[in-house]
């Protein structure tokens, strides 16, 4: 194979080849001068121009060198293929990992749920998972907007480092009709979801080692976004009506930004007085501060209108309102919007293009037809009408059995209860959870969204995507293993 091989090889390689092993043999010492590319050529039979494709090889390794007038010689350099080969034969250990940087260390992927026990036989109705589930009418509605759009167009575009124009005017029509927010389209940046918007807003505000309160509890990709970028925490206890800045203000003192859910908080469902939100607003005047409005699950209400969002209240530029589209659309829908003031405009739109240049683009046209049209907002009532019944259901069955040894809070907004059930103390919680699943009930804790643990267990239990009569259910099995666990 390896006479097969060398016969292959161009005349020159192995020209360069067998020059090669004698200057590593030794047979060529260094400084020594080799045969002119002429004599070279009539020696070995074969044209000039070959020899001298063979020394140039050997000179671009590092082997021979050329000089005018005078003739090639065996270089005084290392040869490459012999530094190369000592290498091989005399491995350095390596360190067990290259160095990084204090983001990389300080970054957390989310947590792996660790291994169920095994559920009981028969159904096992899920009340951990958080999502709205979509209908066949908006798959239907998105496929044909698809369609339409494919037609019209030979190929997609590249995306907008903004966002596409025709999705911009959409949302701002739609702020507009529903949640009575004037904004025009230069003042949205449309991003690959609510996360990146986090990060986004992270980078351009905070340096390490800044201040960034954040509500307690709150999602834990709130603090841990802020926390990778070396960010103090300041945590604000969340009351049944929401942060209250006349509490936190000391300890706020010097912050950067404060990051507030204050439609639907996440995961306690508070929503927060007007007066609590203009009393934010002068707090951040008065401190130099950023506020940023998470505008989580807000559009799923029912019952109730929305109050007057911090953007709409802010006459000073001081509200980052943040909202995605992946739970009211589907959750493989990685697009949301970020409403940023003129001043911080550039310097979004700058951290971003570092990010992506933009987000995909052949979505945002999609989702853009879906909003004009009107599907978006019939979607979104349709999916509010059927939340409501669905949350009566499961707190009111809770309620029948555990009464006052249950405290739930969100019924406005949202797909989720907050439940404490303060009788159980946080040392209880897996065996609760193990109880449950053997109902058939598969429950997650609320303990990962708490910066400091509460003594008693909290849950958050997702409805949104289940029956009225799994609901019933599942609330009857919780609630006995809620009693079970209290009697052990």
């Amino acid at each position: 194979m390896a006479n097969r091989r060398q016969n292959d090889e161009p005349m020159y390689a192995r020209i360069a080849e067998s020059i090669r092993r004698d200057i590593d043999g030794g047979r060529f010492k260094v400084r020594a001068r080799l045969p002119g590319s002429r004599s070279m050529a009539v020696a070995l039979g074969v044209s000039r121009t070959v020899v001298l494709m063979a020394y140039d090889q050997l000179e671009s390794e590092g082997y021979l060198d050329s000089q005018s007038g005078s003739g090639t010689y065996v270089s005084a350099r290392p040869a490459r293929a012999s530094a190369c080969a000592t290498l091989v034969e005399e491995p350095v250990e390596a360190p067990e990992a290259p160095r990084l940087s204090r983001l990389a260390r300080r970054a957390v992927l989310p947590a792996v749920p660790e291994a169920e026990p095994p559920a009981a036989e028969g159904e096992v109705i899920d009340l951990a998972q958080p999502r709205v589930k979509s209908d066949r009418r908006s798959l239907k509605a998105w496929m044909q907007n698809l369609t339409a759009l494919l037609r019209r167009r030979d190929a997609p575009d590249f995306p907008e480092l903004q966002g596409a124009l025709d999705l911009r005017k959409a949302v701002a029509g739609y702020l507009g009709v529903e949640r009575a927010i004037a904004v025009d389209p230069d003042d949205i940046l449309i991003v690959s979801g609510a996360q990146q918007a986090r990060d986004l807003i992270a980078r351009v505000l905070l340096d390490e080692g800044d201040g960034a309160g954040v509500e307690e509890p709150c999602h834990w990709s709130v603090r841990h976004t802020y926390e990778a970028m070396g960010a103090r925490l300041v945590p604000c206890q969340v009351g049944p009506h929401g942060m209250d800045i006349d509490r936190h203000a000391a300890a706020l003192d010097g912050v950067r930004l404060v990051s507030v859910a204050p439609s639907f908080q996440f995961p306690t469902g508070v929503v927060m007085p007007e007066e609590r939100r203009r009393a934010l607003l002068q707090w951040a005047y008065a401190h130099d501060a950023c506020l940023v409005e998470d505008d989580f699950d807000c559009e799923h209400r029912f019952g109730v209108r929305a109050l007057p969002s911090l953007w709409s209240l802010d006459r000073h530029g001081r509200v980052i309102h943040v909202s995605s589209f992946a739970r009211s659309m589907f959750p493989a829908l990685q697009l949301g919007y970020m409403l940023v003031p003129r001043a911080l405009r550039e310097r979004f739109l700058a951290v971003k293009w570092l990010a992506d240049r933009g987000s995909i683009s052949m979505q945002q046209h999609v989702l853009a037809a879906c909003i004009s049209s009107g599907q978006y907002l019939r979607d979104l009532r349709r999916i509010a009408h059927r939340l409501a019944p669905r949350h009566r259901a499961l707190h009111d069955t809770l309620q029948a059995r555990l009464g006052d040894a249950m405290e739930v809070t969100g019924s406005v907004a949202g797909g989720s209860l907050f439940v404490r059930l303060p009788r159980l103390p946080l040392s209880a919680t897996g065996t609760l959870l193990a109880e449950a699943l053997a109902r058939g009930v598969r429950i997650r804790s609320a303990e990962r969204f708490h910066r400091v643990p509460p003594d008693h267990v909290t849950l958050v239990l997702s409805y949104a995507g289940l029956s009225e009569t799994s609901l019933k259910r599942a609330g009857a099995r919780l609630a006995e293993a809620c009693l079970a666990v209290a009697n052990a």
